[in-house]
């Protein structure tokens, strides 16, 4: 019973410690983001939201900050509930369109993990997946988005007897707006 209790309590602290860092980064990429933004002959920075399905997501509601560079926090929900959360990071590239301010194609990196309680098994605690994806809009504020690109699943439960790939396939599709 002594060590279930050291457990949880080792597992609250490890909770808040990774609601921390996510806060950190993400601040500290919108300041750099919008410092950027005020280079002259660059595009002003803008907020987007999206609205999307894909894994490790599942539904998930994404917030973004940038243009050409952009920094976003995802948040996920299945029929359980909240799911993981992830830091994203965008660098865009390609030839502009010439009616619209982003270029459509995109890297993206991103870094999931649960910062809530689930009542479902976790096979990992960490998921770093790196994409590549493309935007295609139907105006200058709204379009869809769809990426794709392998997923690394850290932090498996030393109790977990089943396996799980070293690598598995990640990807999304969402609708978005631009504000």
């Amino acid at each position: 019973m002594n060590n279930l209790g050291e457990k949880a309590v080792n597992h609250y602290y490890h909770l808040l410690f990774m609601r921390r860092v996510l806060l950190v980064f993400f601040i500290f990429t919108l300041t750099v983001s919008s410092a950027f933004s005020r280079i002259p002959g660059t595009k002003a920075a803008r907020l987007g939201a999206s609205l999307g399905y894909g894994y490790p997501e599942a539904i998930c509601i994404k917030l973004n900050y940038g243009n050409n560079f952009q920094a976003g926090i995802m948040q996920s929900f299945d029929t359980q509930g909240a799911g993981p959360t992830a830091l994203e990071f965008y660098y865009r590239f390609g030839e502009k369109p010439r009616l619209l301010e982003q270029k459509p194609w995109y890297f993206m990196a991103g870094s999931a993990v649960y910062l809530f309680n689930v009542n479902y098994k976790k096979e990992y605690s960490l998921l770093f997946y790196p994409r590549i994806g493309r935007s295609f809009d139907f105006s200058k504020y709204s379009g869809i988005r769809f990426d794709i690109g392998p997923g690394f699943p850290f932090g498996r439960d030393e109790e977990n007897t089943s396996s799980i790939s070293p690598v598995v396939l990640s990807g999304s599709l969402c609708l978005y707006l631009r504000f």
